[in-house]
């Protein structure tokens, strides 16, 4: 793992996504490249020597800054620190940290989010299928509340039909009535998977998910050193 340091960065775009969720794009200042592994996450300064952590949801390859997708409903010191930040805003983080990150050897791969857990998810998804070409199968299963909670969906698709080894389930667990795309709870529609102790299970969102999650793949078979999650959520 590389030993995290200080950063400091300008906003040099913001994304309203919806009323929930906002993305962010941090350019680097100095130092001006950040080496990191897909998962990893960056400690904020909001102020007052308080810190909160995002995982990146940029690929590695992007050195020159990273991108960050932050729920802002909280209503927290953080959460209203990222509301505020415009283009040009100054933000120091420490960074990279954490060990959510790819293992060695995992023959099959399955991604489960919940919100903003998909951030490190996209990391890891872009870091093997654009950067790294990686043939293995991958299956992401993402599970959001309600339409107006959607996002990203146009960049899921795209992905979902050039990469042929790539499966994607986008589940809203409150749908409206006569909704045509799928709904229900991630997990319950990853059972679909037949798992094994060829899998690699990543998962990132509420905790009681995750813990869902890790119970199914345990009962699977996937060995507990296969089964990864980020603990700061």
């Amino acid at each position: 793992m590389i030993k995290p340091q200080q950063y400091k960065g300008k906003v040099s775009d913001k994304q309203i996504l919806n009323d929930k969720f906002q993305s962010l794009k941090i350019e680097l200042v100095e130092p001006h490249q950040l080496e990191f592994q897909a998962g990893q996450y960056v400690s904020v300064d909001v102020g007052g020597g308080v810190r909160r952590s995002y995982s990146i949801a940029s690929a590695p390859s992007m050195k020159h800054a990273v991108e960050l997708c932050v729920d802002i409903t909280p209503g927290g010191k953080g959460s209203e620190y990222i509301k505020n930040l415009q283009p040009g805003s100054e933000v120091s983080f420490l960074a990279p940290l954490g060990v959510f990150v790819m293992a060695p050897g995992e023959k099959k791969l399955l991604l489960v989010a919940t919100g903003t857990g998909i951030a490190p998810l996209r990391s890891m998804i872009l870091d093997l299928l654009r950067d790294k070409q990686d043939q293995r199968p991958l299956w992401l299963f993402w599970g959001l509340r309600l339409v107006k909670d959607m996002f990203w969906v146009e960049d899921w698709r795209q992905i979902d039909e050039y990469y042929p080894n790539f499966h994607y389930r986008l589940l809203l667990s409150q749908p409206p009535e006569r909704w045509p795309v799928e709904s229900g709870y991630v997990t319950e529609e990853m059972k679909e998977l037949a798992l094994d102790k060829d899998w690699g299970v990543y998962v990132c969102g509420n905790p009681q998910m995750m813990e869902e999650v890790k119970k199914f793949a345990a009962g699977q078979g996937v060995p507990e050193k296969q089964i990864h999650y980020e603990k700061f959520f």
